[in-house]
Formats: C-alpha cells, sequence, structure tokens
C-alpha cells in the first residue's frame, strides 16, 4: 500500500476516547499508555503492571497540576494468553499496544466500538482527524493492523505478536480487500508514541453523552482544521 491510497482510501480516522480525558487531550494531544504514565509520574512497579497485564477495568490517572487521564481497560481480550504468535509473549505483546495511538479507518469500525456494550452508556469524545495531514506529519511512525488487536473474543481470531503492525508501504491492502472487503482490509492505523499536536488535524469533534449514546446521537462541533 503506498501513501495516496491511504489517503484516498481512509480520507479521515477516528479516535474514541473516555469523555473524561478531553482536558488531558485539549492539552497534551494523544498519548500512548507508555506516554501517558510518565507524564502522570506513575511508579516504576505500576507501570510495569499497566503495561504487560492485561487490564479489567479502566484506569483514571491524576497527579497535581495535570487534568485527569483515562487509560480504557483491556475486557475484549478474552483469550489472550492462547493467541500469541510462537516465540512471542503476552508481555511483549502488551507492550507494543500500549506503546502507539490508535485510530479507527472507517465509521464502521468505529462504530463497533462506540456501541459496545461497555461503552455505549459512557460518556465519549471522538475525534475526526485528516488522514493527509496525519500521514504528512507522522508517516515514519505510522503502522498499520488488518485486524482490531486489542479483541480477542473468540478462539479462531488471529494470533497476535508484535509484527501484528506493519508499515504504510508493507500493508498489502489490495490482497486483504479481495479476501475481507472494504471494512475488513483495515481495521486500526496507529502511530508509534504520542500524537501531541492531533487538534491541528482535526476536522470534527463529537461529545457523546450518556443519555444520547443510547440513541446513537451526538454532539458535534467543528475541529480546528475543518474544511
Amino acid at each position: 500500500m503506498d501513501v495516496s491510497e491511504l489517503i484516498s482510501t481512509y480520507p479521515r480516522v477516528f479516535h474514541s476516547a473516555s469523555g473524561l480525558a478531553w482536558p488531558s487531550i485539549k492539552q497534551h494531544g494523544l498519548l500512548s499508555t507508555q506516554r501517558l504514565l510518565d507524564l502522570y509520574q506513575v511508579s516504576p512497579h505500576r507501570q510495569v503492571e499497566l503495561l504487560t497485564q492485561r487490564r479489567s477495568e479502566s484506569v483514571e490517572l491524576v497527579a497535581p497540576g495535570l487534568p485527569p487521564a483515562v487509560i480504557r481497560d483491556q475486557k475484549p481480550m478474552k483469550f489472550l494468553g492462547e493467541k500469541i504468535e510462537p516465540g512471542g509473549s503476552v508481555e511483549s505483546f502488551l507492550m507494543a499496544i500500549n506503546s502507539r495511538v490508535f485510530f479507527w479507518p472507517s465509521l464502521e469500525r468505529l462504530e463497533r466500538l462506540r456501541q459496545a456494550k461497555e461503552y455505549r452508556n459512557l460518556e465519549q469524545v471522538i475525534l475526526h482527524v485528516d488522514t493527509k495531514m496525519l500521514v504528512e506529519r507522522y508517516e515514519d511512525q505510522i503502522e498499520l493492523c488488518r485486524f482490531n488487536s486489542g479483541a480477542i473474543t473468540q478462539r479462531n481470531h488471529p494470533l497476535r505478536s508484535r509484527d501484528s503492525w506493519v508499515a504504510i508501504d508493507h500493508y498489502p491492502h489490495s490482497e486483504y480487500r479481495r479476501k475481507h472487503g472494504r471494512v475488513g482490509a483495515l481495521a486500526e492505523v496507529t502511530v508509534l508514541d504520542a500524537v501531541p499536536d492531533v487538534l491541528d488535524m482535526v476536522a470534527d469533534i463529537e461529545h457523546v453523552r450518556p443519555s444520547l449514546a443510547r440513541a446513537n446521537a451526538a454532539q458535534v462541533e467543528p475541529g480546528p482544521s475543518a474544511s
């Protein structure tokens, strides 16, 4: 896959976060779990737990002088221990997940998360990000994955490893599209480490309130770069 194909096929990518994290996003942009733990000066022992073990609940981070931040739970990883590539480990796979920022490449993928029973009655903020701007600034840090790496709800799901994500120019998008269709051809667009300037690339921002989420409604405000 080349950059132009990624941009033309997926002109917007989407990030969903807890509504509680919005003040932190406004101040710091999007940070990987690893970067958030460093920013909030979480103890080394607790960092190891959060980075290398499956999180059964979301974790709120607080620190003096900083707005709250939220690290999402990993409840959908039900069969994690059974789905690691030979020679890999749960710890290395989770470290890989926790070192990146995630975007959904389609509204269909976004809706699957937004309507999941664990999240549909929670306040959420959803960023609609211009893919061209994201690639122009972060191409060297972008890696793609065909499946939802954080959802392992069935035993027939693909095996996971650090190599589940690949660079744009190594991604066999045409082959995956023939095999899996348009929505199934790409599940994740990820950026290693952080996207601190994400709001410069936002076209729309949705604030989904719990009462409105059940009706599939949202407040939408134009992003700084909306056109």
